[in-house]
Order: C-alpha cells, then sequence, then structure tokens
C-alpha cells in the first residue's frame, strides 16, 4: 500500500502506521482501548494498515486549534489486533495466536477482554473472578486456552529440542511440567484476583511454559538457573501489559532476579550470584528487544511493515523516526495525531518518543491554539501520564523514580539527589500551564489547577477554565446549607459562555444546574412555609440527582467527575436537611391548596385539563402569524373555568404570542362603547410594553371619549404597533363577554363595535380576538359568525373528565402532603359530575375539617382522608353554609334551565331514585308531552340532565341537595 505523507516537509513520513477509530474516555484513570472493534474486513496483524479517514470536528466553539476540520491528510491509527471473532478452543490456530500474545503482544489480551467479554464481567477482579469464568464464556475460554497452552508446550518445545540434538531428560521434562504448571497457575491466578483474568492468562501461561521447559532441558542447579532466566524473562514481559518502561524492566530484571535469588540458597551462594546475574542480564536483553530494536532499523523492514507485518509491541526503546511522524501529525491535525498518540500508548510501548513528539509540537503552537489543543490531549488520554509529562520533566521523572529505588544509599543522601529532579508540573510556558491545568484537574487539586490557569488567563478561553476552576473550587468547599446557598450567586458569571465561544459548553452547563440547585436551596432557606421549603428541596435534590446519572455524558472530562463528586456532596447534605424539614412539616397543618379555587377565583396552582382547548391554540398559534385565525369563542357555565384557561393562555404563552387580557367586569360602570374600546387599547398597549415593543404614549381617556374617536385612537396604536409584530401575534382576551351584550341590549355599546373588531382583524393578521362567557355566547353563535363573517369558532368548557378529577382531587399540588383516597375521590366525582369549582369547595373543607382534627390530636393524626370523612360532612347543616358559598354556581345555571326546565329540577329535590323517566318527570311536573320535551332539550344542552340507558339523572347530583334547601322551590 502507498504510504500517506503529510503535508509537513519539514518531519518526513518515516514510520507507515495504520488507520483506526477513536474511543470516548471510560472515566477517570482507566487505560481504555481506543478502538475497541476493528473495522470490518481487517485480517489481524501486527501494525495494520494505513487508512486516511477526515478528522472530527473540534468541539463547538473552540477554534481550528483543537483539529482539523473536514478532510485530513492524517491517517487513523488502529494498532488493535484485527480478529473479528472469540478464540476458539477447538481451533488450533487461535492456541498459536494466543501464544503469540502473551510473550510478543500482551496488550492485545486487554483488548480481547474488553471487545468480546460480558460488559458486566469485564473487570471482574477478586471474589467476583470465579462467577466471570462461570457466566462469561468469553473468559472461560481464554481461561482454560491458557491452561492448556501450560500444559503442552513445554514437552513440544522439549521435543523439538532433542530432534535439533539437543539432551533432554524427559524425567526433568515431567518435573518441570509440573512445578512450572504449578508455580505458573498459581502466580496467574494470585495476579488474575488483582488484575483480570487477562492478566492472570498472561503471566500464568510465560510462567508454566518458562517453568516447564527450563525443567526439562537441565536439572539441578542450572535448571535453577535456566528457570529464573526463562520465567523472569517471561513473566517481565507479561507484566508490561499496561505498558511503560519501569514496569516492563522492573518486571523482567526484578523478578528473575528474586527468583533467581531462591534457587541460589536453595543449591549454593555461588550459584545463587550467577543466577543473579543471568537473570539480569537476559531480562534485561529480552524484554528490551535490542534484536527487533536492531533490525527495525533495516530498510527492508520498513518496506514489510507497509506490508502490514509485525515490528513489535514491546520494547520500549524509542523505534527510529517516531517521534518525527507524530510530531509532523500533530502539526498537521491535532486531533487525528493526538489519537495516533493514544494508539501507540495503547498497543506499544514507545512512550518516550510519544511524549517528546506532544511536547515539541505544543512548543510551536501559536498561544491561541494552546488552551483548547490541551483540551483535546486531555479528552480521553490513553495514559494520564502523556499529560503530565507535557509538563512535568520526563527525564528528571525517571532519574528520580531510579533514586527512590536504591534503598542502599543513606536517606539524606538520597533526599538531597531527589531534590535535584522534581517531578512536578512546570509552569515556565503558556503550553506547559495549560497541560498542568488539565493534569491537577484531573488529579482534583483544585488550589494547584487555579495556579497553572491562572498563568494562561490573558489566552483564548484561559478566562473560561480558571472560572470553571473557581467554581469547582467552592462547590467542592461548600459542605454546608449555607455555604451551597451562597454558591448560587456564581451562576452569573456563566452567562458571557452561554451564547460565545466556549471551550467546555458541557462544564458550564453542569455548572448552571449546580447553580438553579443552589437557588432551589437558597429558596428553601428564605422561605417562611416548611411546605415550601421541603418541595424547593425536592426540586434541588432532582435537579442533582439527574446532573449525577448525565454528568459523564453531557460534561467534559475530567470536570465530569468532579461536578458528579460535588452533586454527591450536596443531595447527602439535602437529604439530612430535608428530613429536618420533614419533620417540621409533620408539626404543622397543611396548607390547604384548594383554597383558590373555593374561593371562586381563577386558578394558577390546581389548574387540571383542558388539554383540548390549549392544544388547538397551540396548533394555531403555531402556523405562520400572517395567517388570520378564527375568533375563539369560549363558552360554559359560571365557575367552569374559562377565567382559569385564560389565565393559563397568559402563564403558558409561547414567546412570540402576547396576551392583552380584559374583563368586562372592570366596565360595569361604563356608559358608551369609547369607554370599551379604551380597555381594550389599555391592555393592547400592556402587553406590547411588557414585550419590550414601543406602543407610544398610553391611551388618552380623552381620545376615546366617544365610538368615532375611540376608533381612531385605537387604529393609530394599531398602525404604530404594525411594523413591530413580525414574527409574532397578539391575542386580544374578553372575560365576562356577556356583560358587553347585556350593554348593548341595554343602548350603552353601540353593536357596531364588532364590526369595528372585525374590520382591524383583516387590517392587522397579528391581532387576534378570544371571547369568553357564559352558555348564552353559544345561542348568539349565529349572530357572532355573521358578525366575523363565519370565522367564529365555538368551545364548549364543561366538565372535568374523571380521570382529571381524581388528579385534581388526589394531587392539587406536587407538595401536597395530605392522602385523598382514591374511593373518596371517585365518591366527589360522583357527586359534582366533575365540575371543577364544586371539585374545589368539598376538598377545602375536608382539608379545613382535617387541620382540625390535627391541632387536636397533633402529630400522630393519619395523614389521610377517606370517604367515611367525607360522609361524615355531608350534613344538612354543612349543604346549608356550603349552598350560601356556591349559590353563584347553582342560582346561574338555574336561570338557565327555564321555568319549564326549573319544574323537571325540582322533581329531583325529592328523595331516591336518583334516575328518572322521561314520563314519571312530566307526570311529576304536569308539563304536556310537547313542553315536556322542549325543557328536556335545554337541560341536556346545557349539561343540567344527562340521559342515560337507565333514564335522566342530574349531571351534578349534589343540586338535588340545593333544591331541597334553597328558596326557589
Amino acid at each position: 500500500m502507498k504510504e500517506e505523507r503529510p503535508q509537513n516537509e519539514e518531519h518526513p513520513a518515516a514510520l507507515p502506521l495504520p488507520g483506526g477509530q477513536r474511543e470516548e474516555a471510560r472515566g477517570k484513570g482507566e487505560k481504555a482501548s481506543p478502538s475497541p472493534r476493528p473495522p470490518h474486513g481487517q485480517s489481524e496483524g501486527g501494525w495494520g494498515k494505513e487508512e486516511t479517514s477526515p478528522s472530527p470536528r473540534p468541539p463547538s466553539g473552540r477554534g481550528e486549534g483543537a483539529g482539523g476540520r473536514g478532510e485530513g491528510p492524517v491517517p487513523r491509527l488502529n494498532l488493535a489486533p484485527k480478529l473479528k471473532r472469540p478464540l476458539q478452543p477447538w481451533n488450533p490456530l487461535d492456541y498459536l495466536r494466543l501464544l503469540y500474545w502473551v510473550f510478543f503482544f500482551p496488550q492485545a489480551l486487554r483488548w480481547y477482554v474488553e471487545t468480546f467479554a460480558d460488559p458486566g464481567y469485564r473487570k471482574a477482579t477478586g471474589r467476583d473472578l470465579l462467577p466471570a469464568l462461570r457466566e462469561d464464556p468469553v473468559q472461560r475460554n481464554l481461561a482454560l486456552m491458557g491452561l492448556l497452552l501450560t500444559l503442552l508446550v513445554p514437552p513440544l518445545l522439549a521435543a523439538g529440542l532433542q530432534r535439533m540434538g539437543v539432551p533432554v531428560n524427559w524425567v526433568g521434562v515431567a518435573a518441570g511440567v509440573a512445578f512450572g504448571v504449578a508455580g505458573g497457575v498459581a502466580f496467574g491466578v494470585a495476579v488474575g484476583v488483582a488484575g483480570g483474568v487477562a492478566f492472570g492468562v498472561a503471566v500464568g501461561v510465560a510462567g508454566g511454559v518458562a517453568g516447564g521447559v527450563a525443567g526439562g532441558v537441565a536439572g539441578g542447579v542450572a535448571g535453577g538457573v535456566a528457570f529464573g532466566v526463562a520465567f523472569g524473562v517471561a513473566v517481565g514481559v507479561a507484566v508490561g501489559v499496561p505498558g511503560g518502561v519501569a514496569v516492563v524492566v522492573a518486571g523482567g530484571v526484578a523478578v528473575g532476579v528474586a527468583v533467581g535469588v531462591a534457587f541460589g540458597v536453595a543449591f549454593g551462594v555461588a550459584f545463587g550470584v550467577a543466577v543473579v546475574v543471568a537473570v539480569g542480564v537476559a531480562g534485561g536483553v529480552v524484554v528490551l528487544r535490542f534484536p527487533d530494536h536492531l533490525v527495525a532499523m533495516l530498510p527492508t523492514a520498513w518496506r514489510w511493515s507497509r506490508q502490514g507485518g509485525s515490528l513489535n509491541h514491546v520494547t520500549p526503546i524509542p523505534l527510529p523516526n517516531v517521534q518525527r511522524r507524530l510530531e509532523a501529525w500533530l502539526e498537521t491535525d491535532w486531533t487525528a495525531g493526538v489519537y495516533n498518540v493514544n494508539q501507540i500508548l495503547a498497543y506499544t510501548l514507545q512512550f518516550i518518543p510519544a511524549v517528546r513528539a506532544v511536547n515539541r509540537a505544543l512548543e510551536r503552537m501559536p498561544e491561541e491554539r494552546i488552551l483548547p489543543a490541551a483540551a483535546e490531549l486531555a479528552r480521553a488520554p490513553y495514559d494520564w501520564d502523556l499529560v503530565r509529562f507535557s509538563s512535568a520533566s520526563l527525564q528528571e521523572a525517571l532519574w528520580r523514580e531510579a533514586l527512590e529505588n536504591l534503598i542502599l544509599l543513606p536517606h539524606p543522601f538520597r533526599q538531597w539527589l531527589l531534590k535535584r529532579f522534581p517531578a512536578e508540573p512546570r509552569l515556565d510556558t503558556p503550553a506547559r500551564a495549560a497541560c498542568a491545568g488539565f493534569w491537577y484537574l484531573h488529579e482534583k487539586k483544585l488550589e494547584e489547577t487555579a495556579r497553572a490557569f491562572e498563568v494562561v488567563r490573558r489566552l483564548p478561553y484561559g478566562n473560561e477554565m480558571l472560572e470553571i476552576v473557581s467554581a469547582l473550587k467552592a462547590a467542592m468547599e461548600a459542605e454546608s446549607i449555607p455555604g451551597i446557598a451562597a454558591w448560587a450567586n456564581r451562576s452569573a458569571i456563566f452567562g458571557p459562555y452561554e451564547k460565545g465561544p466556549s471551550l467546555r459548553p458541557g462544564t458550564t452547563a453542569a455548572l448552571r444546574q449546580l447553580a438553579e440547585a443552589a437557588g432551589e436551596i437558597r429558596t428553601a432557606r428564605e422561605a417562611v412555609s416548611p411546605m415550601l421549603r421541603s418541595t424547593a428541596v425536592g426540586r434541588a435534590i432532582g435537579i442533582l440527582t439527574r446532573l449525577i446519572e448525565t454528568a459523564g455524558e453531557t460534561c467534559e472530562p475530567p470536570e465530569a467527575d468532579l461536578i458528579r463528586e460535588v452533586a454527591i456532596r450536596w443531595r447527602e447534605v439535602l437529604a439530612r436537611w430535608g428530613g429536618e424539614i420533614g419533620e417540621e412539616v409533620l408539626l404543622r397543618p397543611v396548607e390547604n391548596p384548594f383554597l383558590e379555587g373555593a374561593s371562586g377565583r381563577p386558578v394558577r396552582k390546581t389548574f387540571v385539563g383542558r388539554s383540548g382547548v390549549l392544544e388547538r391554540l397551540e396548533r394555531w398559534w403555531a402556523g405562520p402569524p400572517d395567517i388570520p385565525l378564527p375568533v375563539l369563542i369560549l363558552y360554559g357555565h359560571r365557575r367552569m373555568g374559562k377565567s382559569s384557561i385564560l389565565l393559563r393562555l397568559q402563564e403558558k404563552r409561547p414567546p412570540n404570542i402576547l396576551i392583552a387580557s380584559t374583563d368586562m367586569q372592570d366596565l360595569i360602570a361604563a356608559d358608551h362603547t369609547g369607554q370599551l374600546l379604551q380597555k381594550f387599547a389599555e391592555a393592547i398597549h400592556t402587553a406590547a410594553r411588557a414585550a419590550g415593543l414601543d406602543p407610544g404614549p398610553p391611551p388618552d381617556r380623552a381620545e376615546y371619549a366617544s365610538f368615532g374617536q375611540a376608533t381612531g385612537a385605537l387604529n393609530r396604536l394599531l398602525e404604530h404597533l404594525d411594523p413591530q409584530m413580525a414574527g409574532r401575534r397578539l391575542v386580544l382576551t374578553v372575560d365576562e363577554y356577556e356583560l358587553a351584550e347585556e350593554k348593548i341590549e341595554a343602548g350603552k355599546f353601540d353593536p357596531d363595535f364588532l364590526r369595528y373588531l372585525r374590520a382591524a382583524l383583516g387590517r392587522h393578521l397579528w391581532l387576534n380576538l378570544i371571547l369568553a362567557g357564559r352558555q348564552r355566547l353559544e345561542e348568539e353563535l349565529r349572530h357572532y359568525h355573521a358578525v366575523f363573517y363565519g370565522s367564529a369558532e365555538p368551545v364548549k368548557v364543561t366538565f372535568l373528565s374523571r380521570d382529571e378529577a381524581v388528579w385534581l382531587i388526589r394531587r392539587p399540588t406536587d407538595d401536597f402532603a395530605l392522602d385523598m383516597e382514591e374511593p373518596l375521590a371517585e365518591e366527589i366525582y360522583r357527586l359534582t359530575g366533575g365540575q371543577p369549582y364544586l371539585i374545589q369547595r368539598l376538598c377545602y373543607e375536608l382539608v379545613e375539617r382535617w387541620n382540625e382534627r390535627f391541632r387536636r390530636e397533633g402529630r400522630n393524626t393519619p395523614r389521610r382522608v377517606t370517604v367515611e370523612d367525607l360522609r361524615a360532612m355531608l350534613t344538612p347543616e354543612f349543604f346549608r353554609e356550603f349552598f350560601l358559598a356556591a349559590d353563584y354556581y347553582f342560582s346561574g345555571v338555574w336561570k338557565e334551565a327555564g321555568p319549564d326546565g326549573q319544574r323537571i329540577l325540582q322533581a329531583f329535590a325529592g328523595s331516591e331514585p336518583a334516575v328518572r323517566s322521561r314520563q314519571d318527570l312530566i307526570r311529576a311536573t304536569g308539563l304536556d308531552p310537547e313542553a315536556g320535551e322542549k325543557a328536556f332539550q335545554t337541560l341536556i344542552h346545557h349539561d343540567l340532565v344527562k340521559e342515560t340507558a337507565e333514564g335522566i339523572r342530574l349531571s351534578v347530583p349534589l343540586m338535588a341537595w340545593w333544591l331541597r334547601l334553597a328558596p326557589y322551590r
């Protein structure tokens, strides 16, 4: 395959590496495979093939420095094995593949488990190891194949050596296999308990094979030396699975030395010294892979590698031109280059050239690109030491580690030497300070993080990072309710990053959620009512819970872990405080949420249902604003909820909808039409000003002294608003409109004002009209159709459905502290027929009676209201007081029944049955059949009675009690 070269010719393409995919970070400190599954169709190989792929776009708000946009010349590496299926115990080639992995590509075992194992058991260690082997066939087969390799490979190798002329003692082979299996399996299991199945297989197979071969080839002291060398080398390579120079060298030499010393003690000091020397030399040679390093420098090796062959995955000695190739990639496309660096770290031991390449690229990077580049480097590193050593000195860190292991040096002298090799991140350049900031952020050292980002504060996004860290530090320190409430004031600092460029939009959004939770806590502290405080705490806990669940998905790492930790801490503090507030709630009577509805005023908190009306308006308003809408006429009985619907529209309107509210009750004393139009003009003027428009001067009373003057003044107001209403609608609502009809009938309002409104609606398509009134509006519908050219749309506001009524009774508000049992709700619905005002009135009385009981009995009063409580309340004395309060509703519907309808209603005032036949009612009222039929139609039309299969019944059964006690009979 022809090699892809970067465009920057200063850094020649010397190392052919393959393409691949990127994987997101798995969490704090995890070393996750950057490409868990290979692209379809690729075969297994060492380096694979190059594949040029487009670079992903940098996160929103980042500059070009965060990565290339669109197609890029940098190939994406895919150094993971290309195996597309799990290993099969019956496939001999899979045993060879596993043996190759153990000795030459131990990182493949980690990739294999992460790719194919059951997600629930991929990280099983300790006590979870046996369940993983029992439940996960992938890991069970892996362990089984490792054991078989340990048993079979030593005899096969010994037989091969014998055919080559090497003398083999087969008794020694058997003993060596037994000893090697025992030692290898035991050590493998021990490591597996700590590191998982893959790690255990790597160490177990390496140790077992080494011990078996060594034991068969030689015996006695020589056998001890051979086993020490072989076991040390094998285990050193296998222990190098996580990567890193120090781990591999220490694993190869130290383990070999330990085993050699053990055999030396058993067979003599002189031989022990020989073992130590042999193991140290052999371990260093084999683990560092000097032969492979020499071969890698041959030109033929590069041609071979381009064809998909394998160089090696283990040697930590820098291969030729790795650093230069990585530098070229990083400078051409930072995002793709960082991805390739992570691939190198995940599947090779080329840590030193990778770190040096990143440092060189950062040194040459323009300052305005440094912070986005450092953020990309810290987004999903395979090894966080990559970020650390982009600021700290790797060379000094290696010297420091070597000195710390020289335990024979006197302590004061060793401490003096260690001071000469500081390992802390450096802040002497913007690039190092930026990387140090993200490293400290990962380590949760927020004081040091703030110092690091203070150095780059003047750079693009530097102030944002400093404010984020300052906010996180303050949030971590807020461990009390007053401290959390005070933190809410920090929400203002994130305002500039909501719309402008932002390096960490997910983090700032999460911090705003923290501020929202803190604001709820501040509300709870300031509230007097325990119920309001409890509700605010509940909302805060809900916000924090959602943040805990979603922070890892929406927030950038490494801040995600910090924000999750803050949310968990705050939630624990709130849970304790919420318990105290809950205790306080139990010591007080219940706040009655039904007071608003029981008073007859439009309801806000306990508004339920009416979805049909609201959905219709939402559909209308969602259309283009230049399409005229029909005049909406809301009609229904008194206290049925028409005014509540208009209030709901005002509160839940979309941003582009302006509501100009008027109530004809305010015009009781009006005596000419100019006053009516002035009221309309004042409502329009107020709505426009509230929306930030310029409606001009307020309506002047002198300009509305007559109908003619008023139309001219209102026209000027509408024309002044006309150019400002692009994309908006203004809805003029007129409540209690039947009072205007009465004024027209009394000759005080000119009936032509409706035609004037029709003309205004035609001239200004953004102007809409909603009329709300009693049932008689429907009877006048033909008149309105004529006035508005058939565009009047009637909407009947009637009883609540059964589900809506039960919801209102049992959960009037989210913080309602009483359990209104379902049988009680069903009975209230039956008595009221779903009439919302009557439901609110009965529930209000029930809650007030429970509060009286609570004051007598105290906190042990059951917080439950039952149907028995309702029946005990419904006495004649109660009804007399109840109907005095509810007379406005009952007298209104009584008038709508008409004389003949009233006679039929009076027939229900007697005793049961509650269901009567038509013939029975006509006989009881003395009406002739024709008059009786007309009366029935009026009653049904006005929702006063219902006709069922059993007969005629009252729509509101409570009306029977009113008829018995009211003076209208």
